[in-house]
């Protein structure tokens, strides 16, 4: 074989428009195809959108709502009176205690309630190696046998959250504020199924360290929405009752840790809770008992 030189083919300037010409055409057939193919695609979702929305469509909702689990009712209360008292529970950490204080002598002041407060101090749901909250309202339930219950905690729960064999979950993470919404709704439902017809969970006010203030937030949102899963619990938010007109801090019914009430703040706090409460067992209307009325004939406290 001889070796030498290779030179490459070059088309002409003729054959180079003819090629050109004949991409172009393929390219402007694919899309009148795409065009095509998209335009009758819309007509029949158009079209078969209109004939089943009112046909299948409609059923389907229909069929929905009729099979979707209705919201169980709360139990039923009875008119409270002296014959057929409330027995409220009171509890929580050292603002829980603070409530009682003040809720307590309300509550016997009105002739119909029996109050009883528990609290402990520096407590709260994320330490269950320190005080078992779950652990005590399965005990308060059985000893106490309140009808209604009232709680306020929350203070201490900006930490991380204590298991079993040392393991901590952090403040913080996602499964923080999971695991933080199940012991609020287990302690809940320990309640509602130990005989309480109502749960008041008192959520958190604003704290005197701006710092604290996105936290109770937090907090108190997981307060209400779990309240909202349990029906027969009530959230009370007292955000407001202890804040100044334009929304900010108000230090007169704190004490100096910005934290704890003083006694007009006690007191404001309590008439609050009091208003709930007496909202769902005294008669329409009436914000103290005023005598002793008559019991309800649909429930009473012996009625399961």
């Amino acid at each position: 074989m001889q070796n030498g030189g290779y030179t490459r083919y070059s088309p002409g300037p003729e054959t180079r428009r003819r090629r050109r010409q004949r991409r172009a055409r393929r390219r402007l057939l694919v899309l009148v195809v795409v065009v095509v193919v998209a335009a009758a695609a819309a007509f029949a979702v158009l079209r078969g959108g209109s004939d089943s929305s009112s046909r299948d469509g409609g059923a389907a909702a229909a069929q929905k709502a009729a099979t979707a689990k209705p919201t169980a009712p709360p139990p039923k209360v009875w008119v409270a009176s002296k014959s057929d008292p409330v027995r409220v529970w009171v509890g929580g950490d050292s603002m829980g205690g603070e409530l009682g204080w003040a809720l307590g002598p309300m509550l016997s002041g009105a002739k119909v309630f029996k109050p009883t407060t528990f609290y402990k101090e520096s407590s709260g749901i994320c330490r269950y190696d320190f005080f078992n909250w779950q652990k005590e309202i399965e005990s308060a339930v059985k000893s106490a046998r309140p009808q209604a219950a009232v709680l306020m905690m929350g203070t201490n729960d900006t930490q991380s959250i204590s298991q079993d064999k040392g393991k901590w979950i952090p403040y913080g993470d996602m499964a923080w504020k999971q695991a933080y919404e199940k012991r609020v709704g287990d302690i809940m439902t320990a309640l509602l199924r130990g005989g309480a017809r109502r749960v008041y969970w008192v959520g958190m006010p604003m704290m005197g360290e701006s710092w604290r203030n996105s936290r109770m937030r937090l907090i108190d949102k997981v307060f209400q929405k779990q309240a909202v899963k349990h029906p027969g619990v009530e959230y009370i938010d007292v955000w407001s009752l202890f804040t100044k007109p334009d929304g900010s801090f108000d230090a007169s019914l704190r004490l100096s840790d910005g934290v704890h009430f003083t006694a007009d703040g006690q007191q404001k706090l309590g008439k609050a809770v009091y208003k709930a409460i007496a909202a769902d067992w005294l008669p329409a209307g009436s914000t103290t008992a005023g005598g002793s009325p008559a019991a309800s004939p649909s429930a009473s406290a012996s009625s399961p």
